[in-house]
């Protein structure tokens, strides 16, 4: 029996030796790729913008909410019960809005993020396909996929370097 499993693993062994010179794999970092690469910084920066402009809006309402509560806690002891209920009324309809105001925001931004990386993604996908074709690979693999590999089959760089000479001349 262990003569027969000695005999199948040296045959197994064997076959993928002879087959490892017609296979060529390769891997690429999709994130790094999208990141490091021109058009994802440009669009990063753009994205970063936005963030940063909807953050100014939202904080400005969330300053406003805050200085109403504490006009409330200050003259809501002395005003009229009718005055004072309307001002919570009007202060909880502020905050709900405020916080149905931060989730649209929030999925918003997630949408747009979504739709610029897959803008890129899709220009990375032919790049890569090519960069297979042109150089022989049996196989490309996605980084986040793979629990180890030699640095040596990794092709990020290469499709960067592509992607970025040919968003150049766009």
């Amino acid at each position: 029996m262990k003569y027969t499993l000695a005999v199948i693993w040296l045959m197994l062994f064997s076959t993928l030796a002879m087959a490892q010179d017609r296979v060529k794999i390769g891997f690429i970092d999709v994130q790094r790729a999208i990141s490091e690469s021109q058009s994802g910084k440009r669009a990063r920066d753009k994205f970063q913008a936005q963030i940063k402009k909807v953050e100014t809006d939202l904080l400005k309402e969330k300053q406003e909410l805050e200085r109403l509560k504490s006009e409330l806690d200050k003259k809501g002891p002395l005003l009229k019960e009718d005055e004072r209920r309307n001002m919570e009324v009007d202060l909880q309809k502020r905050a709900v809005n405020y916080q149905r105001a931060m989730g649209d925001v929030q999925q918003e931004l997630r949408q747009k993020e979504g739709e610029m990386t897959a803008d890129i993604l899709k220009e990375l996908e032919k790049i890569v396909n090519e960069v297979g074709k042109a150089e022989k690979f049996t196989l490309i693999l996605e980084r986040s996929q793979i629990l180890y590999s030699d640095q040596a089959i990794d092709i990020t760089n290469k499709v960067i370097e592509v992607y970025n000479s040919r968003t150049k001349s766009k």
